[in-house]
C-alpha cells in the first residue's frame, strides 16, 4: 500500500466506555489515519465525534437498538437496513478492507456488506479469554449461544474453549464471527495459539498500539515513597479486590513514607474498593479519567501494576505504560509483549506474592528504575510505526485471499 489505503474500522462498542478494546479501536483509527483515509464506524459518542474531527477520519455513528443495563453495552442487531446503509458507505468511500474489533451485530452486517461488494475483512480479536466469575454459567451456556444468533445470524460456534460451560460459550461468540473473515488479528502471541487451536487457520499477530507520549520521561532515581499506579475497570476480572488487599497488606508492613499506591478506574467493585481503603492513608482512589488524563497518572507514578490473571489479551494498559517508560508489575506469566523487558514479575494468585514484591520495591526499587529504562525500547512493539507496517501487511494478505477465493479462509 504505496499510496493511501481505505479503511472502514468497525466495533460494536462505544467510545464512551473506556476499555481496553474501545482504546484499542480509537488509538488504531488515529494511528491509520496517517497512511489511510478511515472511516471510524460504531455507535454514537462525543469521543467518536471528535475522533471524526481529525484529519482523514469520518466517524459515523450508527445508534443502538437499546444498551444493557449496568453494563453500557450497546446492541446493534444485523438487519437488512443496516447491511444495506453499510454496503452503501463502504461503496461510496470505496473501501478496500473493513477491519473489525468486535464480534457482534454492526461487525455482523459490515462483513455480509462487505461480502457483497468484494472487500476483504479482518477482525482484530480482544476477547478470547472472556469469563465471569458471576454465577451465571448454566444461564450463559443455554442463552448466549441464541443471543448471538438473533444479533448476528451466525450459526454459533460448537467447540468446548474454556472449562466451565458459561465462558466458552462467550468465547464461542467470538469464534463463531471470526470464522467468516479472511484474516484474524490477534493483538498477543498468546491469544493467537489458542485462536488457533480452536481451528482459525489465519492468525496473525499485531500488538496494539497507543498515542506517543512524547513528554515520556524514564524513572532514574526514587526520593520518597514508591508511588505505584493501578488502571482499569473496578471488576472481578481484573482481580481489583485481591490487589487492594495485597497493596494494604504491603503499605502495612513497609508504611506509606515508603510506599503510595493510587488505583484510577470504576466499575462494579468500586464500593468496596472504596471501603477497603477507608482510612488508609498509603492507598488513594482516584476514580474514573478521561484518557487525556491519563499520561499525568503514569508520569506521577514509578511503576504500574496489572493484576489480572488469565483474562488479558493485550491489555492497553500495559501498552500505555511502556509508552510512558513505566515499568510494569505483572501477575499472568501468559503475556510477554513488552514486559519480558520492561516487566516485574509477579507471578501467581497467592497474597504472599504480590505484596511481597510490592514490600521488595518500596525497600529495594532498583529493579523499578530498570524496567523504566529498559522501557525505553521496549516501547518500539506499541508504537504507530510497527503497528502501520504490520497491520498493512496483514490487509494485503487478507485482500489477496479475497481476491483469490472471495470467501473467508479463517476456519481450517
Amino acid at each position: 500500500m504505496t499510496r493511501r489505503a481505505r479503511v472502514a474500522v468497525v466495533s460494536d462498542y462505544t467510545l464512551a466506555t473506556l476499555g481496553g478494546a474501545e482504546n484499542a479501536f480509537h488509538d488504531q483509527v488515529l494511528a491509520l489515519s496517517a497512511v489511510a483515509d478511515v472511516l471510524a464506524i460504531c455507535p454514537p459518542s462525543e469521543r467518536l465525534a471528535a475522533l471524526g474531527r481529525q484529519p482523514q477520519i469520518r466517524a459515523i455513528g450508527v445508534p443502538a437498538a437499546f444498551v444493557a443495563p449496568g453494563l453500557g453495552f450497546p446492541l446493534v442487531p444485523h438487519t437488512a437496513r443496516l447491511r444495506h446503509r453499510l454496503r452503501t458507505v463502504l461503496a461510496e468511500h470505496r473501501v478496500e478492507v473493513v477491519h473489525l474489533h468486535s464480534e457482534f451485530g454492526l461487525a455482523a452486517a459490515a462483513i455480509a456488506a462487505a461480502r457483497e461488494l468484494g472487500i476483504a475483512v479482518v477482525q482484530t480479536v480482544h476477547t478470547f479469554f472472556w469469563q465471569t466469575t458471576a454465577p451465571i454459567q448454566t444461564l450463559l451456556a443455554l442463552g448466549g449461544p441464541p443471543f448471538h444468533r438473533l444479533v448476528t445470524g451466525f450459526s454459533p460456534a460448537r467447540i468446548r474453549l474454556a472449562d466451565r460451560a458459561g465462558d466458552s460459550a462467550l468465547r464461542a461468540m467470538t469464534l463463531a464471527t471470526a470464522r467468516r473473515v479472511d484474516l484474524v488479528i490477534s493483538p498477543s502471541a498468546h491469544q493467537a495459539d489458542r485462536l488457533r487451536a480452536a481451528g482459525l487457520a489465519r492468525v496473525e499477530v499485531v500488538p496494539n498500539t497507543v498515542a506517543p507520549n512524547p513528554t515520556a520521561r524514564p524513572v532514574t532515581s526514587i526520593d520518597g515513597p514508591l508511588r505505584v499506579l493501578w488502571i482499569g475497570r473496578l471488576a472481578d476480572e481484573k482481580r481489583i479486590l485481591p490487589f487492594v488487599r495485597d497493596a494494604l497488606r504491603a503499605v502495612g508492613d513497609v508504611g506509606a513514607d515508603r510506599l503510595q499506591v493510587e488505583i484510577v478506574g470504576a466499575g462494579p467493585r468500586q464500593a468496596q474498593v472504596r471501603r477497603l481503603i477507608d482510612g488508609h492513608r498509603g492507598i488513594t482512589w482516584r476514580g474514573r479519567l478521561d484518557p487525556a488524563e491519563i499520561p499525568a497518572a503514569l508520569e506521577r507514578a514509578h511503576v504500574t501494576v496489572l493484576s489480572s490473571i488469565g483474562w488479558d489479551n493485550q491489555p492497553m494498559t500495559v501498552a500505555e505504560s511502556i509508552t510512558a517508560l513505566r515499568g510494569v508489575i505483572w501477575c499472568d506469566p501468559a503475556l510477554t509483549e513488552g514486559l519480558a523487558d520492561a516487566g516485574i514479575a509477579a507471578f501467581g494468585e497467592s497474597t504472599d506474592v504480590l505484596a511481597g514484591r510490592l514490600v521488595e520495591l518500596a525497600t529495594d526499587p532498583t529493579p523499578v528504575i530498570a524496567a523504566s529504562s529498559a522501557a525505553i525500547s521496549a516501547r518500539d512493539v506499541f508504537s504507530a510505526d510497527t503497528f502501520l507496517r504490520s497491520v498493512t501487511r496483514a490487509y494485503r494478505t487478507a485482500m489477496a485471499v479475497e481476491q483469490q477465493t472471495g470467501v473467508p479462509t479463517c476456519a481450517s
